[in-house]
């Protein structure tokens, strides 16, 4: 909104925020929950870049991996996110009161030292953080008042200090619009009139300028999570079309069978969704060898029967980061690896395309890794379903697999990240593609319709290369006729199109075969 203030003629400039255009194809945006320092409780919100998550929820806090994760997917490329504050019940909001001026207890007139032509609409505010919290407990909030401000008219400057982030300063505020105004431009704080104290309009005008004594937000408090808020907010996050990778950095916070139950259950409801990928890690001190292989087995036990061990990307070890709250005496910290895995697929996908398998790629923003594996140990953990996290002299932390958890005898299939996220990437685009179909008229036109508009998109996925075949043919095959929708079901309305690919498979091992001759030449023929 243009300020009001500028009235004469010339060009002004005002920097609004883009408009946040749902994009329901695009597969690199991750989702994440978990508890950050402040933000909107058990709700969705969108983040575009690390600066917009600091002023939404702040920054890195010491007990919780969230905030950590965040900035490691925004360092490493991812472009969106979306972000849920869990929260334990009961929590509360920090808060305290401000006397604007005293009133004459017998004509409610404002008295002589009240800025009485301010056109407060109350004596007395009630100012609260802007979320629940401990983190507003002792943050300071000053008023300064000004008879006469930029416009020759009365206006306030609130400076917000809290105990351990920036100041914030809010200024231009005029006191008879002051609860909408701050509601507007500060992301710390909310002032509400306290009822029963409306000032009858006083003969005076008061005094030029008053200062206030800073006033001290308290009692705010809040408590962790428990799976029951895991529950709800997993509900949130699969409901947004635009989430496709989904992070649980402070998983390992609830207690060790909650932590495994809410796992399960996302995984089970992302593999219904068709088009979502949980990237997941193991405990931070479960990092040998025969512990991982007992972790995956149990996992896989837990998830058999609905067979969604498919849509959860395991990588292992956690990452060791640089710790601004640690100071010199502990500069690194342990986190989990998923936000910063989450941020390289996502920048891959969009470098590469969704079927290419995010892996033998760099890893920013991570100082190392908090356990390191040999050669046969990576090959162990490979094996076994996940993916290994590995520091390599010159080459830096790379991700060095491409499997999903899916066992490779029961679910082979489903074994290959690259072609799940393909999948994710083709169920889009055809959804896309087939919705403005829906109450067309059952029959042979729409069914040559819906099988144009899913042959265009497959043809694209095989001319990036998704899918293997020397001819299109050999790489899918689109069917929607008679054959799989006999009467009974156009009777019903129901159209059936069956859709077969071919996905190129992922070159994990390369052989070579060394041959020595009689005459000493050494040959090395690829196999």
């Amino acid at each position: 909104m243009i300020d009001a203030s500028l009235k004469s003629p010339g060009l002004y400039f005002e920097a609004v925020k883009a408009s946040a255009d749902i994009e329901t194809l695009r597969t690199d945006i991750a989702g994440f929950i978990g508890s950050t320092k402040r933000g909107p409780v058990n709700r969705l919100t969108r983040v575009d870049g690390w600066r917009d998550f600091v002023n939404q929820f702040g920054g890195e806090i010491e007990n919780f991996d969230t905030a950590f994760c965040v900035r490691g997917y925004f360092e490493n490329g991812g472009e969106i996110a979306y972000v849920v504050r869990t929260l334990g019940t009961p929590n509360t909001v920090a808060s305290a009161q401000w006397q604007v001026g005293d009133l004459d207890p017998g004509t409610a007139l404002w008295q002589q030292s009240a800025p009485a032509a301010a056109g407060f609409v109350s004596s007395r505010y009630n100012i609260e953080a802007s979320s629940p919290g401990e983190w507003a407990n002792d943050l300071r909030v000053s008023f300064d008042y000004q008879l006469r401000g930029r416009r020759g008219e009365p206006q306030l400057t609130i400076k917000v200090v809290p105990r351990t982030d920036k100041p914030e300063y809010l200024s231009a505020i005029s006191p008879d619009r002051l609860t909408q105004q701050v509601e507007e431009k500060s992301r710390l704080i909310r002032i509400t009139e306290i009822p029963g104290n409306v000032p009858v309009v006083a003969p005076h005008l008061g005094p030029l300028q008053v200062v206030w004594d800073p006033i001290e937000l308290q009692y705010g408090s809040e408590q962790a999570a428990d799976i029951n808020q895991y529950l709800a907010n997993i509900d949130h996050l699969l409901s947004e079309p635009e989430v496709a990778l989904i992070a649980l950095p402070d998983m390992y916070q609830l207690p060790e069978a909650d932590a495994y139950h809410l796992l399960a259950k996302v995984a089970a409801q992302a593999d219904v969704s068709l088009d979502r990928q949980i990237v997941a890690t193991l405990p931070p001190d479960q990092l040998g060898v025969d512990q991982a292989s007992q972790w995956v087995q149990l996992r896989r036990q837990q998830l058999s029967s609905s067979n969604s061990a498919r849509s959860i990307a395991v990588y292992q070890p956690w990452l060791e980061v640089k710790n601004p709250l640690g100071g010199v005496i502990k500069p690194l910290r342990k986190v989990s690896p998923v936000g910063h895995v989450a941020g390289l697929i996502s920048r891959l996908d969009r470098e590469r395309g969704a079927h290419h398998t995010p892996a033998n790629a760099v890893l920013y923003d991570a100082v190392d890794t908090s356990q390191t594996y040999d050669s046969f140990e990576q090959g162990d953990l490979v094996d076994f379903g996940l993916n290994p996290l590995r520091c390599r002299q010159g080459s830096g932390l790379q991700v060095w697999g491409g499997r999903t958890l899916a066992d490779k005898q029961t679910d082979p299939e489903g074994l290959y990240l690259a072609h799940r996220r393909l999948i994710h990437r083709l169920v889009r685009a055809i959804r896309r593609v087939a919705a403005p179909l829906v109450f067309s008229s059952n029959g042979p036109q729409l069914w040559l319709v819906l099988v144009r508009a899913i042959t265009t998109v497959l043809l694209q996925a095989y001319r990036s290369g998704a899918l293997k075949g020397e001819r299109p043919e050999q790489a899918f095959r689109v069917i929607c006729d008679e054959s799989n929708n006999p009467p009974n079901l156009q009777d019903l309305g129901q159209v059936y199109c069956s859709i077969e690919l071919a996905p190129a498979v992922p070159m994990e091992f390369i052989t070579l075969r060394i041959s020595m001759s009689s005459e000493g030449r050494l040959e090395v023929i690829s196999a």
